[in-house]
């Protein structure tokens, strides 16, 4: 009985230990993000440097993570729902650094953007839909902590929104590049940050998604609403 005891005990701390890897992975993400923003408003550049040479250590969460999850299935031989929470925090892991990917590509933009004379740059809009996803991927977070259902719905659902600004922001940037607002160069970097955070969005529903899955055992039963008129507009033209 003490052995049993022991072996359960241990393997809990297991859990915990990859559970709270996974969250530092998504808290390290949302601060790239977040940073992102920050540097569109007050322009600094060396913001944008620290940004892209940290998406290494997303890198190495992420590895981590893996190692975890291998040590845990090797030494634990966990089954049924304890196998579903420790294959789901693979999942979640890569999302999160995908997450990252995106905001060290963002940064990227951001400063190749910075160094033209271009005016007209709809910083604020870019801002507003960034602002929006950053909350998301903090919600998804604590929805995956606390296996919180209606949580991770709430978040998958809002996803909507950010691929209506996107739109909105598409045709902007579009309109800018054919009246000579922005420069052709200028208006690709805008259209790939904005779909970059339009990809975080669609990351962070898959979190919320694995949140379902982890619970419940099963796929979520619905497809999620989308409203990305991107390609819809460029078929248009």
């Amino acid at each position: 009985m003490a052995t049993a005891q022991h072996t359960s005990s241990a393997f809990e701390q297991d859990l915990t230990d990859l559970n709270l890897k996974v969250v530092k992975l998504g808290e390290l993400a949302s601060r790239q993000l977040s940073a992102c923003l920050r540097a569109m408003s007050d322009f600094q550049e060396t913001r944008v440097d620290r940004l892209i040479e940290r998406d290494v250590e997303l890198d190495q969460l992420e590895a981590e993570v893996n190692d975890t999850v291998l040590n845990i299935i090797t030494l634990r031989a966990p089954r049924s729902d304890d196998l579903r929470r420790v294959l789901a925090s693979t999942k979640a892991a890569h999302s999160l650094e995908r997450v990252g990917d995106y905001a060290r590509n963002i940064a990227k933009r951001t400063k190749s953007i910075m160094a033209t004379d271009s005016n007209n740059v709809p910083w604020d809009q870019l801002i507003e839909m960034g602002g929006m996803v950053v909350p998301m991927i903090d919600d998804v977070l604590v929805a995956y902590q606390n296996g919180d259902l209606d949580a991770a719905q709430a978040i998958r659902n809002s996803d909507v929104h950010v691929d209506k600004l996107n739109t909105d922001l598409f045709s902007l940037v579009i309109d800018q590049m054919e009246t000579g607002a922005i420069s052709p160069l200028v208006g690709s970097h805008l259209l790939f940050i904005a779909k970059n955070i339009e990809r975080i969005g669609d990351f962070t529903t898959s979190l919320a998604e694995q949140v379902h899955f982890i619970e419940t055992g099963q796929p979520v039963d619905t497809k999620r609403p989308k409203a990305d008129r991107t390609s819809w507009l460029i078929g248009e033209g």
